[in-house]
């Protein structure tokens, strides 16, 4: 399993790269977001190479949403995180694929074809960049701690603009770089201290939460509860952090 998720996350980076600035099309996916001819060709290949070894798996992806097969293995894709930097060749974007088990994410991939950088972790085996570890940062000081967030409008603008205010303050900086699995891999490598998520998907998260937490760092819902894939709200940081931010989050956050 492990090398096939490698190397369908190494493809489908191939493939984002091969179709950076020549996108064919660019459609809307609802009222509000977008995807192109790369999002669906990214996630057939992917797909495509799960199924030849593992048919009877159940898969859900962004694109082409849920394949139920009953089955104790379920498959978490994202084949282009990032779809909006991508259209404007803003080159925050990358690829994610998680496989869960018995409700537990046991692997996990993020690609950022970009920066040539590959994140792989196996529960209980660690986190690397390149085939190397990591680590989350040692920033114990929420006052001097750099954090990412979301500011997709579509969803919660309100809470989200609240937490920016509540941080305000409290944090040493704030960055909202628009790539759910850019901001996972910045926080399991210790670019970045924390990312805060008020709504996301399973698919954007799967593989980044296992990363991140491989790396020393800690996953919860704004609860304090550890995360799953079925929750939608998340707090990922270095660990060291990660109560005063669920303090504030508590308090401000409905």
């Amino acid at each position: 399993m492990k090398s096939l998720i490698i190397k369908a996350a190494k493809d489908a980076g191939k493939l984002l790269m091969r179709n950076y600035g020549k996108v064919k099309y660019v459609r809307e996916k609802d009222q509000e977001s977008y995807f192109t001819n790369v999002d669906v060709e990214s996630e057939k290949l992917i797909i495509s190479a799960i199924r030849k070894n593992f048919p009877g798996h159940n898969i859900i992806s962004e694109e082409s949403g849920n394949a139920n097969k009953a089955s104790e293995y379920t498959w978490y894709i994202d084949p282009l995180d990032g779809t909006h930097n991508y259209i404007k060749k803003f080159p925050l974007f990358g690829t994610s694929i998680a496989l869960e088990h018995k409700g537990q994410v046991k692997f996990g991939a993020i690609n950022l074809p970009y920066f040539n950088e590959l994140y792989f972790a196996e529960k209980g085996r660690g986190a690397f960049l390149n085939g190397k570890r990591i680590r989350v940062s040692s920033q114990k000081n929420i006052k001097k701690s750099f954090v990412v967030t979301d500011l997709a409008l579509r969803h919660y603008p309100e809470d989200k603009i609240r937490i920016i205010k509540k941080l305000k303050g409290k944090v040493y900086d704030l960055r909202v770089l628009g790539c759910a699995v850019y901001d996972y891999a910045m926080i399991a490598r210790g670019s970045a201290d924390a990312y805060i998520t008020r709504y996301t998907n399973a698919w954007d998260m799967a593989a980044g939460g296992l990363i991140v937490e491989e790396a020393g760092g800690r996953v919860t819902d704004f609860d304090g509860k550890r995360w799953n894939t079925n929750m939608s709200r998340f707090v990922s940081s270095n660990g060291k952090i990660h109560g005063q931010l669920l303090k504030v989050l508590r308090q401000h956050v409905q």
